[in-house]
């Protein structure tokens, strides 16, 4: 499983659209899909909001399995 691939699932298994996570982490919506589908890699402070957000560590979203 890659990085954009564990990010769609966590936001999936809360019930989350691109959209309601943008708005909530003041992430543009098209780069959300840019990370999903693998095309760009999340800056450190970006790994840090998601993880913050979805209350995991840093380390659960690197590691892909």
């Amino acid at each position: 499983m890659t990085l954009g691939e564990k990010l769609r699932q966590i936001r999936k298994e809360n019930d989350m659209t691109k959209q309601e996570l943008s708005v909530a982490l003041n992430v543009p919506k098209d780069r959300i899909k840019l990370y999903e589908i693998g095309e760009e890699e999340p800056s450190e402070f970006y790994l840090s909001s998601f993880a913050q957000y979805f209350n995991i560590t840093k380390e659960d979203l690197l590691l892909c399995k």
